[in-house]
């Protein structure tokens, strides 16, 4: 990860921009090009044709679209007033029109670049720029450069970056890289939701009955969809006049599988649109959320809608149904969890990565996969609904940090299944780290499957002398590996499709739900144990905090205790 700095040099406000930068640029500015001091920092929604910037800047840099030989790339600079003003990056120079001003994008193709100008929400909460033709040779370097906006030859403003990714833009405002047609989302909490936890496999119905009886929307969403039972429901829907929507990834690892093709031509058939997240712009690395709104209900998952996953058939996975509490329609309330799930279905399916499926289906080869169809025991039946406020994460953006947050204020215990990790120094293992250095009960249960044992062992050798116990699982016929991510802290819940990796934190679409409810933290920290036990730890139920409070030391001798398969 490359962070932007800003720093002030001989008076030229200077930025580092690299690929995902996370870090804001300064707002330090330069010094005015007749050498009195600035009078401000840019508002970049306010500097338009004829509203002029307070000081000269660099405002937004486009240098690898998704074009060949990177057609229309462009930049945005912000302009006091007409002058002898330039560009240069050091091998080659462009001037700029003598009578540009304000808010101007500058293009040596502006046919191409009008647009990627326009997209939303770029544009949005830019304001309108002047498009003007750069006479000459200027490229704008996808591997890295150095561009000076100067004023009669003095450098003003000064932006460096390193390689950028294809379809990634860079913002003064923003201070980091974001992929084309991305807007970062804010946390949305809801207050006084319904909320019903179950787990996989022992509870294959919740996901597809909560589907069922749908009379407005239909909105499903997922890295796959090789499920002949969410398939039946999502045709019933839409033969009943619902609005169905279907949003995948295109290209999962492993390929599209022809089992999922021919589910989606049968679903668009029958009138489902389904668009698949697949197009030159793209936004995320995958789209690996797993969610559905169904009306006012809301379903969020860790795992995929296939029989391996929501059907049951091998995976340890978690799930939550949240949805308006009995009663609160006659009164007024925020938006429920479907609400703000579907305003983020809507707004990952409007881009232009999100193809038609007919378009996506003519140019893409699918491949044969397997089909998961063993049978699991029903251990732990969904509770009784409990009432809690709710929080919808979403990466890219906020929910690693939500995370880290969450157990750097963990008081009690911290109780974490993932399939595998970053490692010792992935961000979010690091927080355990922490946590459990400070004395709270941390426990991290990992996958035992054949790929993941090898790693997950070195992980485990590797905390050995830490005060954190971490097991790989057993699972001894009650179900076949770990997919489920989620945490218990304290006295909350988090459930989603967020695998512990950078790439999943910053480039994938991931969705989870954070629950803030004692009796639904309880029900997965009952579920926690009995994987825990399960993996040859012999070690009550009552070493869970919320449960009971273990015995000093209990950790250690878990650990111990460990068996691996």
């Amino acid at each position: 990860m490359v962070i932007a700095f800003a720093v002030l040099l001989a008076g030229v406000a200077v930025f580092t921009a690299g690929i995902a930068v996370t870090a804001a640029a300064s707002t330090t500015v330069a010094a005015a090009p007749d050498g009195t001091a600035g009078g401000g920092t840019l508002d970049a929604t306010a500097a338009n044709a004829t509203t002029a910037p307070t000081d000269p800047r660099i405002v937004e840099l486009y240098p690898n679209p998704t074009t060949e030989r990177n057609r229309g790339e462009y930049l945005v600079v912000a302009l006091p007033r007409r002058g002898n003003w330039s560009l240069s990056d050091g091998y080659h120079d462009a001037s700029i029109p003598s009578n540009a001003s304000g808010l101007v994008a500058l293009s040596t193709d502006p046919e191409r670049s009008a647009e990627f100008l326009a997209d939303a929400p770029a544009a949005a909460d830019r304001g309108p720029a002047e498009l003007r033709r750069l006479d000459g040779y200027f490229p704008l370097s996808a591997s890295g450069d150095r561009i000076e906006l100067r004023h009669d030859g003095v450098p003003v403003d000064i932006v460096e970056y390193g390689r950028v990714s294809d379809g990634h833009r860079w913002r003064a405002d923003w201070g980091e890289w974001r992929p084309r047609g991305y807007d970062p989302r804010e946390p949305a909490r809801i207050e006084d939701a319904s909320v019903t936890p179950f787990v996989l496999p022992d509870s294959p119905d919740v996901p597809v009955e909560t589907l069922r009886g749908t009379e407005d929307r239909l909105l499903l969403a997922g890295y796959t969809l090789e499920s002949d039972r969410t398939a039946n429901v999502l045709v019933d829907a839409v033969d009943r006049g619902v609005d169905v929507r279907v949003l995948l990834e295109g290209s999962p690892v492993g390929g599209f599988s022809a089992r999922s093709a021919r589910l989606v031509d049968r679903l668009v058939a029958a009138g489902v649109e389904v668009r698949i997240l697949d197009g030159d712009a793209e936004r995320f690395r995958f789209h690996h959320a797993k969610y559905a709104v169904a009306d006012d209900r809301a379903v969020v998952l860790t795992e995929n809608w296939k029989p391996s996953g929501t059907g049951g058939r091998t995976n340890r996975g978690w799930g939550v149904v949240a949805e308006p509490t009995p009663g609160s329609e006659s009164v007024p309330r925020n938006p429920s969890p479907a609400d703000a799930l579907a305003a983020l279905f809507r707004a990952d399916a409007a881009a232009t990565d999100a193809r038609p499926w007919r378009e996506f289906e003519a140019d893409t080869e699918f491949h044969d996969s397997g089909r998961a169809n063993d049978t699991y025991p029903t251990r732990f039946e969904p509770p009784a609904p409990a009432r809690a406020d709710v929080t919808l994460l979403t990466a890219p953006g906020n929910a690693a940090d939500r995370i880290v947050a969450r157990i750097d204020a963990a008081d009690d215990r911290v109780l974490a299944v993932v399939p595998r990790t970053g490692g010792p120094n992935d961000r979010i293992v690091r927080a355990l780290r922490r946590a459990a250095d400070r004395g709270v009960d941390v426990h991290l249960l990992l996958s035992g499957a054949w790929y993941d044992r090898d790693d997950n062992r070195d992980l485990a050798t590797t905390l050995d002398s830490e005060p954190i116990a971490v097991a790989v699982s057993e699972p001894r016929g009650r179900y076949g590996k770990i997919h489920a991510k989620g945490l218990v802290v304290d006295d909350a819940a988090i459930v989603g499709s967020l695998n512990w990796n950078e790439g999943a934190a910053t480039e994938n679409r991931e969705v989870l739900l954070a629950v803030d409810d004692a009796a639904v933290a309880d029900f997965y920290a009952r579920a926690y144990a009995a994987d825990w036990r399960g993996g040859g730890v012999h070690l009550p139920v009552e070493f869970l905090g919320g449960l009971g409070v273990a015995v000093a030391g209990a950790w250690i001798a878990a650990r111990r205790e460990i068996r691996f398969a």
